[in-house]
């Protein structure tokens, strides 16, 4: 067994950090010897999980303990030359990556296209104006497969033949929410889905700012077209300034809720994007 296949078991096994899993591939050269590394990261935790994890690993390194994923998905781990370089450069990236369909998409220039969950119609129009035009100019549209803005982005750029990618909260055995079952199993078999996550880890909350995080990551610029002030999408928007990402955002009305967190993102430096071009115009030269 190689270095990036126990690292993908050791993530498939659930019981290691995201911490733990870049502590060891940053010592790839040395994995027959990851016992010793895995001592570093264990100050913090508890006699028998310390246990747990050095009996998984050997199980792991002497093939006595084997993980399986399903059939037609796959794993691309951080020692992966397919693992997006821009995903390294960010705080924390995933150790590993659980995808399903096209993973070619990772290495394309990429806007993120992010907002509230109960979207009102001028959130709807202005997604609707905005994102089919980027789709036709071959530029991948992440999101994070959510409700409201997140959805109507995937949905918009599979109905007009482009490309995207769902970053999941969860692991993909999961789907959430759960009225988005058939969008992710159309995005999971046409586009992509990754997920930072095991299969079968279910969705809680302090799971998303991870897939923020990476959503963030991936994308070249990120498109915030709706938000309140206190927002899990100003949440990603800071992520992808802290990663010198470009941000954009759509300005709303001055008295609408929903609009209050990209106004204020427009007055802290943003891009204000009224339409398509605003956007392209903005995409570097060449992609990372």
């Amino acid at each position: 067994m190689n270095s990036r296949t126990c690292l993908g078991q050791l993530f498939l096994s659930g019981v290691f950090t995201n911490y733990q899993l870049l502590l060891l591939a940053r010592h790839e050269a040395d994995f027959a010897n990851w016992s010793y590394w895995l001592q570093f990261s264990q100050r913090r935790i508890s006699a028998d999980k310390a246990a747990m994890q050095h009996a998984v690993l050997r199980g792991v390194l002497t093939n006595r303990q084997k993980f399986m994923i399903k059939a037609g998905t796959r794993l691309i781990t951080v020692l992966d030359s397919e693992y997006p370089e821009r995903l390294i450069q960010i705080y924390d990236p995933p150790a590993v990556l659980h995808c399903s369909g096209h993973v070619a998409l990772l290495q394309q220039m990429a806007v993120g296209v992010v907002g509230t969950r109960t979207c009102s119609v001028y959130g709807r129009q202005a997604t609707r104006q905005i994102v089919p035009h980027i789709c036709r100019e071959d530029v991948v549209i992440v999101s994070g497969l959510a409700q409201g803005i997140d959805g109507l982005a995937h949905q918009l750029t599979c109905m007009t033949g482009g490309k995207t990618i769902g970053v999941l909260g969860n692991g993909l055995n999961h789907v959430y929410p759960h009225h988005h079952a058939a969008l992710q199993h159309q995005l999971m078999q046409e586009q992509l889905v990754i997920s930072p996550f095991p299969p079968e880890t279910p969705p809680r909350p302090f799971q998303f700012p991870q897939r923020n995080r990476i959503i963030a990551g991936l994308s070249h610029l990120l498109l915030v077209v709706e938000a309140r002030l206190r927002s899990g999408s100003l949440i990603t928007a800071s992520l992808a300034q802290e990663s010198n990402r470009i941000v954009g955002a759509v300005p709303g009305r001055i008295n609408d809720p929903l609009s209050a967190g990209c106004n204020a993102l427009i007055a802290d430096g943003a891009v204000p994007v009224n339409t398509a071009a605003d956007v392209l115009s903005q995409l570097p030269n060449r992609f990372f």
